[in-house]
């Protein structure tokens, strides 16, 4: 679901989101690896999440 967030176009999220719960937005979001999510999509799913300002991006632990 992350690299969907990501990278699909407007129209395979518009399918995808046909069979997932808005929860399950959450949830992609709350677990979205780090690095995979650049920080526009970070923003704009966040806020179709009704979570507005966003959290912070996931980061790596090094």
């Amino acid at each position: 679901m992350a690299y969907a967030m990501a990278r699909a176009t407007h129209e395979d999220m518009q399918v995808l989101r046909r069979y997932v719960l808005p929860e399950d937005l959450v949830e992609a979001l709350d677990r979205a690896p780090p690095g995979i999510i650049d920080a526009r999509s970070w923003a704009y799913w966040n806020l179709i999440a009704g979570r507005y300002p966003a959290p912070p991006l996931p980061k790596r632990q090094l």
